[in-house]
């Protein structure tokens, strides 16, 4: 194997791994949304004592602490939900006429599709990979930085829950 295939090759390994940590990131993003839709529906099963608290008029201390943290739960929870779906929706603009990019692929006709790859040659082919792992990199950063912020709300989330199914619990216990 000659030093051109030698690159060609790493480049495809680190294309592929490049593109695995998308789909970590699309991993990440599904877990916050699946933990943001089991934290609602356990609130909403135990919400009846809360819910009480919240219908009492006028307002005292405690339905006042009980709304600002139920509104701060649904707010943090649906910023959870927010960041992980922009996850799945990654911006990807085409970067002009790749034949490794899917956008460029498919925005050419297959005549020019074919043409062209009957043209490439191992520097053309080592130029669109670099590219093409450059862009997906920057597809990852900026899905990761929406994981990690998903995670964040999701951690805030987990903890108003908990005061909240607690209060629930202790209300509950109390009227009964």
């Amino acid at each position: 194997m000659d030093e051109t295939e030698q690159r060609l090759k790493s480049h495809y390994t680190s294309l592929s791994r490049v593109i695995d940590f998308t789909k970590v990131a699309d991993a990440k993003a599904a877990s916050a949304v699946v933990l943001q839709i089991a934290l609602i529906g356990a609130l909403a099963f135990r919400a009846g004592p809360l819910v009480d608290v919240l219908r009492q008029f006028p307002y005292g201390a405690e339905q006042v602490i009980a709304l600002i943290i139920t509104i701060a739960y649904g707010s943090c929870s649906l910023c959870s939900i927010g960041f992980a779906g922009c996850v799945f929706l990654p911006k990807t603009p085409r970067t002009g006429s790749s034949l490794i990019y899917f956008e460029d692929i498919a925005s050419m006709s297959y005549k020019a599709f074919e043409e062209q790859n009957k043209q490439l040659n191992p520097t053309t082919i080592e130029q669109q990979l670099l590219q093409q792992i450059h862009q997906v990199s920057q597809i990852v950063h900026q899905k990761m930085n929406k994981v990690k912020c998903a995670l964040i709300f999701s951690g805030v989330t987990l903890v108003l829950w908990a005061i909240l199914m607690g209060w629930s619990s202790v209300t509950a216990a109390i009227t009964n």
